[in-house]
This record gives C-alpha cells, structure tokens and sequence, in this order.
C-alpha cells in the first residue's frame, strides 16, 4: 500500500490489496523464491503488510524501506510487525547482502527507472540474487489517481521486460494480474476523460466496507489471479490491470 493511501487505524484491508498477496505469494513460492534463511530487501515497504504477508516465517531477515516513513511510522510499523526492519534511508542497509529485492508498485514513481534499477541491483543485490516487482499496466489507463500517487508512468508487459533487461535483469517469468478489473478501470478512465476529474482520490486507504463484502470481492479477485497464473504457465498472457516479473541478476 502507498503511504498516500494510509489507513484509519481500525480499518479492513482493500480486498485488492489481500487478493494482491495471495496471488505474489502464490507466483513467488511457484518459483520456490522463498528459501529458507533467505535476506530479503523490500522497496517502497509502505506499511510493511504486503512483505510481511509474503515471506514466511522459514525466511531470513527482511529488511523494508520506504524514504517516506516517519519516524512515528518507524515506531508504530515495527511495532505491529517485529519480524521486519524497517527504515526510511538507505545509508543503514548492508552491501551487496540480498538473496531477493522486492519492488512493488515502486518503479512507476522513480523519474528515470533504469538507473534506480541499475543501482539498487550493483548495491545490495548478491550475485544471482532475485528480483520480484510489480507496476501498474497500461499508459492509456493513466489518470487523476496515478497523479494523486506521484506515478510518472504505467507499462505494458513487453516495456517492463525491456526495462529489467536492460538493467541487465533476466526475466524468469511474467504475466498480468486482475483482469476483471482491468474494463473497470478503463470505464472509469473514459468517465473522467470526457466529465473531467473529482477532487476526492482517497485510493484503497479508506475501504470500509464490512467483512462479508470484504471476503467475497477478495474471492472474486482471487479466483482472477488464480486463473490468469494458470493461463500463463500454458504460455497465454492476458492483460490485466497489473504487471509483475521475477527476475535474477548476474552471477
């Protein structure tokens, strides 16, 4: 979750954000990325509940980063999840010391991402580590929310996977997730382009709808991303709303 997206502190979570985990989970432990003692570097953490869901307790270190964290989210984070570091600076991360860099929904907010990704891979990146991101596809999908969340951009598949080769990334797998989801956005891309924008952008934050709804629209969503999976490991990539790759770096 983008920390421009904060939740009340008594708040469900968006039934977007649970399917999201289940389905990274999902791709990540298909690919047996998870290993036992593994360090872990988070990019863009936010709260720290997408990492925290992901990695189970088998993994090593988890060490998250957002640069936007204040130091009472510091405090409060950390609190409510012991089992991740946190930090708002990279100056306190170890070298050259991780088995798997997460980044996601992070690349879309860097003003030049090749070199950030260029970086952050000779930094903290060991030897044919893993790198697992997630973007929000399509440029024609850009709208008022994505300015509300400081994006400079959306990808299709095909520019992500030039982008982490290019890096010198070799993608392992990828694909799309939440394709239900996907002519909901473009509905409301259209609305907004023809009747102009609202003032209101609260995002995901502010879900606050009861347990019940909550569970069905995550099963709903979930049952998206379970299929989309399925598809892609026969070789069929359909869009969705979202964009992830797994990828490794230079031994």
């Amino acid at each position: 979750m983008d920390l421009r997206e904060s939740y009340p502190a008594a708040a469900n979570r968006h039934p977007w954000e649970l399917a999201r985990s289940k389905a990274l989970r999902r791709i990540a432990f298909s690919q047996r990325e998870l290993a036992q003692g593994a360090k872990v570097l988070d990019l863009g953490c936010g709260d720290g509940f997408l990492i925290d869901e992901l990695c189970p307790h088998t993994t090593g270190s988890i060490d998250a980063v957002d640069i936007h964290l204040t130091s009472e989210q510091l405090t409060t984070f950390s609190t409510i999840r012991p089992r991740v570091n946190f930090h708002n600076s990279y100056d306190s991360l170890p070298e050259k010391s991780y088995e798997l860099i997460t980044m996601f929904d992070v690349l879309e907010h860097i003003d030049d991402d090749l070199p950030f990704l260029q970086e952050t891979i000779s930094r903290f990146a060991k030897p044919g580590a893993l790198l697992f991101c997630t973007v929000p596809a399509f440029q024609s999908l850009f709208s008022s929310h994505d300015v509300f969340l400081q994006h400079h951009r959306r990808y299709a598949l095909p520019d992500l996977e030039q982008l982490l080769e290019r890096a010198g990334l070799k993608v392992i797998s990828s694909g799309y997730l939440f394709a239900l989801l996907l002519p909901i956005r473009a509905l409301a891309v259209s609305i907004e382009n023809l009747f102009g924008t609202s003032d209101k952008a609260p995002g995901i934050g502010h879900w606050h709808h009861g347990r019940l709804v909550t569970a069905m629209l995550t099963t709903i969503l979930d049952a998206d991303t379970l299929l989309l999976s399925l598809l892609g490991k026969i070789g069929l990539k359909f869009p969705g709303l979202t964009v992830w790759a797994l990828c490794q770096t230079p031994q």
